[in-house]
């Protein structure tokens, strides 16, 4: 009921929003008109000069098959022969692959909030009338009521973590961390006010095994997790982040490392094979992009995990960004500055698609299995496939990148 009366609302503000464009780009054009006849007059008039002033001997060299010489191709050369490869170089500089999926999505709907691009709470009274109502709704209502929630939320993650830890490792314990883990999670969902449909439940990872994701923002892990329980892996934080990585790691076994450190990807490899032998520990919950994405796409999967051997359960997940923006742009947006806006959001919409598991084949490596995994993700979420490493969001493009757009470019040169 509260989604279907946003989604009205949103319509509404959207329509007023649209109307008000309108009248303005017809103002506008009113204006222009005048001088758009004007030079449309003129380029017709230098196109009949053009044509009539066609050299004679051209027309016979061209219809007796004539082939210039080298020295007449470099005589005749213009600036506009090169002007295809000016357009490519344009388009990938303003609209290139990489660098938008690191942006907030753009959105068709203004959802009448002022943090994306879509500014438009000032074009109509009504529609300023709509934005301070829902400002002072989601400030002034939701907020505090969410703010409440995570702090209790939180005092029950370190005092759950901290006594689970005193146990003994044992049936007893695990049973204990699984239901605390449920609770805990869907705790922190309905911080966000997470509206979350799982498909195909009969795909649920099982103890033992791997399950990858695509990644968008660090609440995948809570959204996951409201429905099975995982052993975690990733990156090491400080702050707060770092804080509840402690915790959790008390009570069940995860596994943290330093990415810049070489040492320590060799003992994440041996800790995860360990891991997976044994069928009593939680499965793991991998993110291979190693970075987020804003959910319109999915990047180059490490194949670190892909190596082991053992089953691998792909997990695509796909929000609804009407609601409220889950990407988190982390050089734009620390850790509780994201929490923030999220708690500032409308509602996090999710929809939790589980595929069938996936084993490498004979004839395949980890590179091929781990493309494989990524285009089901891909194709399940809606999402676009791209071969691009999502760490070019941190790092310079490797070498062998640019060598390979350079042999393509120098492919377009060669004359036949």
């Amino acid at each position: 009921m509260y989604v279907k009366a946003l989604l009205k609302i949103f319509e509404y503000a959207t329509n007023i929003k649209e109307e008000k464009l309108k009248d303005s780009e017809l103002i506008e054009t009113e204006i222009d008109n005048e001088l758009e006849r004007t030079e449309r007059i003129r380029k017709i008039q230098r196109k009949r000069l053009d044509t009539f002033k066609l050299d004679e001997s051209l027309q016979d060299k061209q219809n007796n098959n004539y082939l210039p010489s080298s020295e007449e191709l470099k005589r005749e050369f213009e600036l506009a022969d090169v002007s295809d490869f000016v357009r490519q170089g344009l388009q990938a500089i303003i609209d290139d692959q990489v660098t938008k999926r690191f942006t907030t999505e753009e959105l068709a709907v203004w959802n009448l909030l002022s943090r994306n691009d879509q500014q438009y709470e000032y074009i109509s009274f009504r529609v300023t009338v709509l934005w301070l109502c829902g400002l002072l709704l989601r400030y002034c209502v939701l907020f505090p009521f969410r703010l409440i929630l995570f702090m209790f939320a939180c005092t029950f993650t370190f005092m759950s973590t901290f006594l689970i830890g005193r146990v003994r490792d044992g049936r007893f314990k695990r049973i204990l961390n699984w239901y605390a883990t449920l609770i805990l999670h869907r705790i922190l969902s309905r911080v966000f006010s997470a509206i979350i449909t799982f498909h195909n439940k009969e795909n649920k990872a099982q103890p033992g095994s791997i399950c990858v994701a695509n990644h968008t923002s660090p609440i995948d892990v809570i959204i996951l997790s409201t429905d099975n329980c995982y052993s975690m892996i990733g990156q090491q934080h400080g702050g707060f982040t770092g804080m509840m990585q402690r915790a959790f790691s008390r009570s069940a076994r995860h596994i943290w490392f330093d990415r810049s450190e070489s040492k320590d990807r060799h003992l994440v490899a041996k800790r995860m094979t360990q891991h997976v032998q044994d069928k009593t520990n939680m499965p793991i919950l991998i993110f291979p992009e190693g970075t987020c994405i804003n959910n319109t796409s999915v990047m180059m999967f490490k194949k670190g995990c892909f190596e082991i051997e053992t089953e691998i359960y792909p997990v695509a997940i796909k929000y609804d960004p009407r609601f409220g923006d889950a990407f988190w742009n982390s050089s734009k947006h620390s850790m509780l500055q994201y929490l923030m806006l999220m708690m500032t959001s409308w509602a996090i919409v999710v929809d939790v698609y589980y595929l069938p598991k996936m084993s490498k084949r004979a004839d395949e490596d980890a590179v091929s299995f781990a493309k494989r995994v990524k285009k089901s993700i891909a194709d399940k979420g809606g999402l676009a496939d791209l071969e691009w490493d999502g760490m070019l969001k941190r790092a310079s493009p490797k070498l062998d990148l640019m060598y390979e757009q350079q042999e393509n470019y120098c492919k377009h040169l060669k004359i036949n």
